[in-house]
């Protein structure tokens, strides 16, 4: 079996998403190549939509919020969306690709992916594709796409992907593919001596997320000066230099963490972990069983998943600082509470999503 999977550079989910995947096809031996769509058309292209998606996040998060819902306003239409076309455009080199590569499969971790894919089909293209989706809804613009199977995030989904548009008869509950790492059976305190953390105290890990989307420093500070004995917050910053620099000044108990390929570890190291809700770090935190607090939702499809989250007791969704400390103090001072959530977890999302989603493409 030789399988492309299809991502795209806006965000880190869907790329965490496709090396989940290669990492699954590896350990069964199969053969598979990574690429991002839009940098099979060219370069240039993948350069100018990743800057632009990725700035519109950090720099105006409300703006992206007004994009997303005008994308659903006009998803309801009955035709073909400017996405589709813009995709469309390009149906050419990624035929010739596939085809030149020898491809059993194509799997998609991206709406892009699935979108140019579509135009293929159109047109006769008999390679079987299939879309994982990588977010706790059904985002803009899926309707209009036509895979043979698409791999969603939970079954309680398929009324609205049916609903959407999507034939229920090609809908998959797999759940979101995560690194094999976060569901490694590693102890609280085997996680802490790994990475030189205190065993005795209560730890807090906020993470910014891939593309960040404004100033994390007011939720540390609120995190940092919480009364809970013995509390440590690690900030794992990435490389935000600007925002390591500022928590040097907020105090002692604050600790900025730079990139690191240790994030698991701080998961399972973590009393609680405060982050913004992307459809992939959430199912990483689930499926780490770390107690998880939702923060600084960017408008659209963070929105849902949030909501998702802690409609189910997997999530505590905040939108405000008073909030922000009211719940982490809250997990950190009643231990049941923790579990409770751990094993809301544990019962509604599926570590094995990976596994489950080469099965089928296995089948077909």
């Amino acid at each position: 079996m030789k399988v492309l999977i299809l991502t795209c550079h806006t965000g880190d989910g869907h790329n965490s998403a496709a090396y989940a995947m290669a990492q699954e096809m590896e350990s069964r031996g199969w053969d598979y190549e990574i690429a991002d769509s839009v940098g099979i058309r060219s370069k240039r292209a993948e350069l100018v939509v990743c800057s632009c998606y990725n700035g519109l996040i950090r720099r105006t998060p409300r703006a992206f919020g007004l994009v997303y819902h005008a994308g659903r306003a006009v998803s309801k239409i009955p035709l073909k969306s400017p996405v589709y076309y813009a995709n469309k455009a390009y149906a050419g080199k990624i035929l010739r690709y596939v085809e030149q590569g020898r491809f059993d499969a194509v799997l998609c971790t991206h709406l892009f992916g699935m979108e140019v894919l579509t135009a293929l089909r159109r047109k006769g293209f008999s390679v079987p594709t299939f879309g994982i989706m990588t977010d706790y809804t059904c985002i803009p613009f899926f309707r209009e796409t036509e895979m043979d199977g698409y791999f969603i995030p939970h079954a309680d989904l398929i009324p609205e992907m049916v609903a959407k548009g999507l034939p229920e008869d090609k809908i998959y509950p797999t759940g979101i593919p995560v690194d094999q790492k976060f569901r490694q059976a590693i102890s609280q305190s085997e996680a802490r001596k790994r990475l030189n953390l205190p065993e005795d105290q209560k730890i807090a890990v906020i993470m910014t997320g891939g593309v960040g989307c404004e100033s994390m420093a007011s939720l540390c500070r609120a995190v940092g000066s919480l009364t809970v004995d013995g509390l440590s917050v690690y900030v794992l910053v990435g490389r935000n230099e600007k925002l390591a620099l500022t928590l040097q000044n907020v105090g002692p108990s604050v600790h900025a963490v730079p990139f690191t390929r240790d994030v698991f570890l701080y998961l399972k190291a973590a009393d609680v972990l405060l982050t913004k809700a992307g459809g992939l770090s959430s199912t990483e935190a689930a499926v780490s069983g770390v107690p998880l607090i939702h923060v600084k939702t960017i408008p659209g499809c963070e929105s849902y998943n949030a909501e998702f989250f802690s409609k189910r007791g997997l999530s505590f969704a905040v939108s405000s600082l008073r909030q922000a400390e009211e719940r982490t103090e809250f997990l950190l001072t009643h231990r049941e509470e923790r579990e409770k959530m751990r094993r809301a977890q544990g019962q509604q999302i599926n570590p094995f999503a990976a596994r489950d989603i080469a099965d089928r493409i296995a089948k077909l």
